[in-house]
């Protein structure tokens, strides 16, 4: 099974980003867009697990909970990942003390745990699109479509399953585990 474990986001916040994309999609040729349900932010990239091992994933997942307590994100800026005339198309996120605490929280978890580290480290994004390609030039795209700087707050971390159907990737959630401080 093909794993991560990510920031689910509100159904505001989905909508919001939705909308920026769909502001970005006036200054690209094309892309292929991620549906608004697939949104969020990943922490830790697992990859193919046994799922077996999904109990050792929980573990280090209550483990960095226990330690981390609720708190605030804010969208940044509208980033690219160039390959070429293409790339990849994301919403940025401030510098975030907490995130990092949480990152390096659970990277020493899963660590104990048997897995690998997380090979590029944590640069917090929610992937808007792949193979997007701007009508001129990516930083025309950038200048046009400015986040509005909101905050959301982080309730949770989740293991997310990638489950391919046909064209479509779905992310399916398989364990959520609540942070310190958690209020229904």
């Amino acid at each position: 099974m093909r794993t991560f474990i990510a920031i689910e986001l509100s159904p505001e916040v989905r909508d919001y980003l939705s909308d920026v994309q769909k502001e970005t999609q006036k200054h690209c040729r094309r892309g292929n867009y991620t549906p608004q349900e697939n949104f969020h932010v990943t922490i830790h990239f697992l990859g193919e697990i046994d799922p077996a091992d999904v109990e050792y994933v929980k573990e280090a997942m209550f483990e960095v909970a226990q330690r981390n307590k609720v708190f605030d994100l804010k969208l940044g800026q509208i980033g690219f990942f160039g390959r070429g005339d293409k790339g990849i198309l994301w919403a940025g996120l401030e510098k975030s003390d907490p995130l990092q605490r949480l990152f390096f929280g659970l990277e020493k978890g899963l660590e104990r745990q048997g897995f690998a580290r997380e090979k590029k480290g944590l640069s917090p994004h929610i992937t808007l699109g792949r193979e997007v390609e701007p009508q001129r030039n990516f930083s025309d795209v950038q200048k046009a479509v400015v986040l509005d700087g909101r905050s959301f707050t982080v309730e949770k971390i989740t293991l997310m399953e990638s489950v391919r159907r046909g064209p479509r990737l779905i992310y399916k959630p398989i364990y959520r585990q609540l942070l310190k401080g958690y209020r229904a």
